[in-house]
């Protein structure tokens, strides 16, 4: 990694973990220099550097020393917003915790990744309103089109032709997303419905479409994205365990019961 010098940078904390007795490894998503192995020497003690401290969410400025081995030097964060409503507000703290935990797990290397980052707190913003399974859809699909993991939703994933017509398409995520006529024979098929509300969500819209959609296509939407997540997973995610305790509706995002 290059000398990152003093200056501040706009940055997320995806999660932390403790070293020694007062020191804090902490894990930084920035906009220009992608997701960052920080150390941040006595922040379990200083208030005066860490005001807030560093939870899991918090956006900021971090200002950043020059590294040392394996790890930057985090000097100070001052947090842009007030992240305290989390440890007053269960599902919101869920709802966050499994949105860094996904953008930790798929995103890697130190590359500039702008979308990424704003993606991330666009989501953070909205889970601090009104934490709702759409916004979670939007921002996955967002985040694996990002990464060039999102198969096709609008043209065949194969030629490139139209997709089929017709209130159901032929689609494989093996072999590039919705097919056409000439490539989707004997592929297994997904509502329309579910596709088209993935697009919109993926182009950052679909804001209150999601939450009026019929129960089955909002199920249909969160499994394939499930299923689209999983192979760039080496193990599960641990934040889900505490998602389907905290939430008060679990049901749109892992229960199939309504």
């Amino acid at each position: 990694m290059g000398s990152a010098g003093d200056l501040p940078t706009p940055a997320v904390v995806l999660r932390t973990r403790p070293l020694r007795e007062a020191d804090l490894v902490v894990i930084l998503l920035t906009p220009g220099r992608g997701k960052l192995d920080c150390v941040a020497r006595g922040a379990r003690r200083s208030r005066k550097r860490f005001p807030g401290g560093l939870p899991t969410g918090a956006r900021g400025e971090a200002t950043l020393g020059n590294p040392r081995g394996s790890l930057i030097p985090l000097e100070q964060f001052s947090s842009s917003f007030d992240h305290s409503g989390l440890g007053r507000n269960l599902e919101s703290f869920a709802y966050v915790n499994y949105l860094c935990e996904l953008g930790d797990r798929l995103i890697t290397g130190s590359a500039p990744d702008p979308t990424a980052f704003a993606l991330l707190c666009e989501a953070i913003e909205a889970a601090l309103a009104q934490p709702e399974a759409g916004l979670l859809r939007r921002f996955e699909l967002g985040l694996l089109d990002d990464l060039g993991f999102l198969p096709s939703l609008t043209d065949c994933g194969v030629c490139g032709n139209p997709a089929m017509p017709g209130p159901e398409l032929a689609f494989s995520g093996e072999r590039g997303g919705v097919l056409c006529l000439a490539h989707g024979r004997g592929a297994s098929t997904m509502p329309r419905a579910v596709i088209e509300l993935a697009e919109a969500l993926r182009q950052g819209g679909g804001e209150g479409r999601s939450a009026d959609e019929d129960p089955q296509v909002r199920r249909r939407l969160r499994d394939l994205c499930v299923a689209l997540i999983q192979p760039h997973l080496r193990s599960p995610l641990r934040s889900l365990e505490f998602f389907k305790m905290a939430t008060s509706g679990p049901r749109d995002f892992n229960n199939d019961s309504e």
